[in-house]
């Protein structure tokens, strides 16, 4: 192998799993870490288990989850490059050790949902007057539908149909294409926002863009980097160090449960159709919602439970 070999084979490992519909921005932070690790530290050696865990302790500072995270993405790495090397080796699950248990999410509040909407308009400089509007639709998207931050960014004008009040949501991580019902205040806000943008950006095809007119990763990059600025007063009621676009999803899903358990209608049916339309691949994924608050999801988390097993026995 040659210098440099470890940053060709995670480019081509990246490029082989974007291929396939996932997005992977924080493994190919951490992959594109190591490589250049590697090729510092053992240029020309392939991946072996002894170099993935001297790269994943290579800092004191790091938490024991973030070292399995580390483990993971080169656990992928290795299977998809021992295909091609029989020298790469691939990190054993042993080796995660217990940092593998999800963070609990923080769950949002509608008043701060509203202070955020409300305070997006602190970022509309006289020159880039749709960063702020494209904020404040996208949080509201998010608050409102549960979708992925990847999966808004990428979405185009042909996949709103507001005479059908309905998203079509394009393949992501192991999701499936899929079309999901919006409330007509939803259809409203992209509305407007798409007749804003259209005056800006008539050439784009992207339904939110940045302002260069671009939507997909360069627009994902622009609203995480501004979201972290508007959600700084925000104390996160979870495990994380702040909150995250992401946890408008946890919030979405975890209230619609809430919900349904304080109802006399069969909650099963329900969970059913929330992990269709919120792309889940698993049973699992979806359960994982029903937990962030035990004391008023208990029963839903029991039914689900209890439902769950049936499914899997048959």
């Amino acid at each position: 192998m040659s210098n440099h070999s470890m940053q060709r084979l995670v480019t081509r490992y990246l490029d082989h799993r974007h291929h396939l519909g996932y997005e992977l921005v924080s493994t190919g932070v951490m992959l594109r870490n190591f490589a250049r690790f590697a090729d510092r530290t053992a240029p020309g050696q392939p991946l072996t288990i002894e170099l993935g865990l001297r790269w994943a302790q290579s800092s004191d500072n790091l938490s024991a989850r973030y070292r399995t995270a580390r483990l993971t993405a080169l656990r992928g790495l290795g299977r998809y490059g021992s295909l091609f090397d029989p020298r790469i080796e691939v990190i054993p699950k042993s080796q995660f050790g217990g940092g593998r248990r999800r963070p609990n999410p923080h769950i949002y509040s509608p008043a701060q949902v509203r202070a955020l909407m409300r305070d997006a308009k602190l970022l509309e400089p006289s020159w880039s007057p749709l960063r702020a509007a494209t904020m404040r639709t996208i949080i509201g998207l998010l608050w409102c539908t549960g979708l992925r931050i990847g999966e808004a960014v990428r979405l185009r004008d042909q996949d709103f149909d507001p005479r059908a009040a309905t998203l079509r949501i394009a393949p992501c991580k192991r999701s499936p294409q899929r079309l999901i019902p919006i409330h007509p205040s939803v259809v409203g806000a992209l509305q407007r926002y798409q007749r804003q943008r259209l005056r800006l950006y008539r050439r784009s095809e992207h339904l939110f863009v940045s302002h260069s007119g671009k939507g997909g990763l360069s627009l994902r990059t622009t609203i995480e980097f501004y979201f972290q600025w508007l959600a700084s007063p925000l104390k996160p009621k979870g495990e994380m160090k702040s909150v995250r676009l992401h946890d408008f999803r946890h919030t979405f899903a975890t209230n619609l449960i809430a919900r349904w358990s304080r109802q006399r209608a069969p909650l099963p049916h329900h969970l059913v159709l929330l992990a269709r339309y919120l792309g889940h691949h698993k049973f699992s994924d979806t359960y994982w919602y029903v937990q962030p608050d035990r004391a008023a999801l208990q029963h839903a988390a029991t039914t689900f439970h209890d439902y769950r097993h049936r499914r899997n026995d048959q």
